[in-house]
C-alpha cells in the first residue's frame, strides 16, 4: 500500500511539470498522511485543473457519510475497473496526484524513502469522486492506486504505488478504459532509488524536512 508521502516542489515546478492551469500556491509537505487534504490533478473541459480533495476517497453512492467506516486511501490495480467502491471512477475520474517520493515500511517497522533518479516531481495514478450527501457541502476526495512491487519496491514491501511517466499523463486522464488499463503497471526499479530514514515519520505530526534525510 501507499499511505505516506511527501510533496516538496515549488508552485512554478507544478506548473512546468504538469502544465495546469492556475495552480494553487502549496508549502512543501514531507509526510503527507491519508485523510489529509492534497493537491490532485483532473481534467476539467479537457483542461488540467489542479483540485484540492480528500486523501481517501468517498464513492458517489455512499449515502451518509457520518455511517461510512472505510478509509479508501488505495485502490489495487488488479481490481479498479470492477470493484464497486472504484469502477464508475475508473471510467470517468481518472487524476494525477503529484509527489515528490513516498515511504514504505519493512517487517520490523523500518521507514524507507523511495523517489526518482532522474526526476524531483512525478505522479500518482489516481481516481477521484465529488461526494454529495443531502443538503451536505460537496467533498472532493481521492485514492492512489497501487501495484505489484518492482524488484527495488520489494526489499521493502510487495505492493508500491503506480507512477505514471509524464508521455503518458494525457492517456492517463483522458484515455479511454483500456489505454488506462494498460498503464496501470509496475515503474522501473532501476529508475528509481531508495533510502533508510529516520523513525520520525512514523508520527503523521512530525511534517519537517528531517524525514526524509537518511538514517545515520
Amino acid at each position: 500500500m501507499c499511505g505516506r508521502y511527501t510533496l516538496t516542489a515549488t508552485t512554478d515546478e507544478l506548473w512546468q511539470h504538469f502544465q495546469v492551469k492556475q495552480p494553487e500556491s502549496l508549502q512543501p509537505r514531507y509526510n503527507i498522511a491519508p485523510s489529509q487534504t492534497i493537491p490532485a490533478i483532473a481534467l476539467d473541459e479537457n483542461t488540467r485543473q489542479l483540485k484540492l480533495m480528500r486523501w481517501g476517497l468517498i464513492p458517489h453512492w455512499v449515502k451518509d457519510l457520518n455511517e461510512w467506516k472505510a478509509n479508501l486511501i488505495n485502490a489495487r490495480a488488479e481490481t479498479v475497473d470492477s470493484k464497486p467502491s472504484f469502477k464508475t471512477a475508473f471510467k470517468q475520474r481518472r487524476c494525477l496526484i503529484p509527489a515528490t517520493g513516498f515511504y514504505e515500511w519493512s517487517n520490523n517497522k523500518q521507514p524507507y524513502y523511495f523517489s526518482l533518479k532522474n526526476s524531483k516531481l512525478f505522479a500518482f495514478a489516481g481516481l477521484w469522486e465529488n461526494w454529495q450527501g443531502n443538503g451536505s457541502e460537496a467533498i472532493a476526495s481521492c485514492t492512489i492506486i497501487t501495484t505489484k512491487a518492482n524488484d527495488l519496491a520489494a526489499e521493502v514491501h510487495h505492493r508500491m504505488p503506480v507512477i505514471i511517466a509524464p508521455d503518458d499523463y494525457q492517456t492517463w486522464l483522458g484515455g479511454d478504459e483500456n489505454e488506462a488499463q494498460n498503464l496501470l503497471q509496475s515503474y522501473a526499479a532501476a529508475a528509481m532509488e531508495l533510502r533508510q530514514v529516520s523513525k520520525l515519520v512514523n508520527n503523521p505530526r512530525n511534517d519537517k524536512p528531517e524525514c526524509v534525510e537518511s538514517k545515520k
